[in-house]
């Protein structure tokens, strides 16, 4: 079990290890924190202050104040994505690396990578686009499909399990160094590792298949 790094839950959290100490009446006024998510009847979500698959990119960029790198890439099987890459978010105090992606159609995929300005190739296969300014624009209107959070403090199942509650499923990976905790009704999967950061995934609830099925696919369940 790792050590926790200053993290004290419910309505009061203070990261340390080179994340900012917040005071207990700043937090309780906070609704954008990671573990705040409100499940709309919609079928979508609201966390970080943003609802999935409504919020646009370009909401997340006012909500954050950091202008990200935004880039297509292209997967050795051909499956294309435009994500935005915040290199630093900090929300209540906490730090962390974000990822978000936009909800595009096939067509529009197709079409943003047609008209991309370069392409580079990564040793793994995958294809690295640069887009078009025109293309930025659209991508900044887009909904927003998902969003990866990388907390810069490591945390354990037992300030997982405080901070969000117990996990409606854990799936592991099959080399068995990552298991997945599983939450459909938010939207929300969390891989733990003991080598490495966790990181957390957020899609709306009633898009949570996409997200869950590769991973029980590939632990063979």
């Amino acid at each position: 079990m790792k050590t926790i790094l200053g993290i004290i839950v419910i309505a009061v959290v203070a990261i340390a290890a080179g994340l900012a100490l917040t005071p207990r009446t700043t937090l309780e006024k906070r609704t954008d924190l990671p573990w705040q998510i409100v499940a709309n009847d919609d079928g979508t979500s609201r966390v970080f202050g943003l609802t999935l698959s409504r919020s646009t990119l370009a909401d997340a960029i006012r909500k954050i104040g950091e202008h990200p790198e935004i880039t297509m890439f292209v997967s050795p099987d051909g499956k294309k994505a435009v994500e935005a890459y915040f290199e630093q978010v900090t929300l209540g105090g906490v730090r962390a690396k974000m990822v978000v992606s936009a909800a595009l159609g096939e067509k529009q995929l197709e079409q943003i990578y047609l008209r991309g300005l370069r392409i580079s190739r990564s040793s793994s296969g995958n294809r690295k686009v640069t887009l078009h300014p025109d293309d930025i624009m659209v991508v900044k209107g887009a909904p927003i499909g998902a969003i990866t959070y990388l907390p810069r403090a490591d945390l354990d199942a037992e300030t997982i399990t405080r901070l969000f509650g117990a996990p409606a499923r854990r799936v592991r990976e099959p080399e068995g160094e990552v298991e997945h905790w599983l939450y459909p009704a938010m939207g929300l999967d969390i891989a733990l590792s003991a080598k490495s950061k966790e990181v957390l995934q957020y899609v709306a609830p009633d898009q949570f298949e996409r997200l869950s099925v590769p991973i029980v696919e590939a632990a063979g369940e």
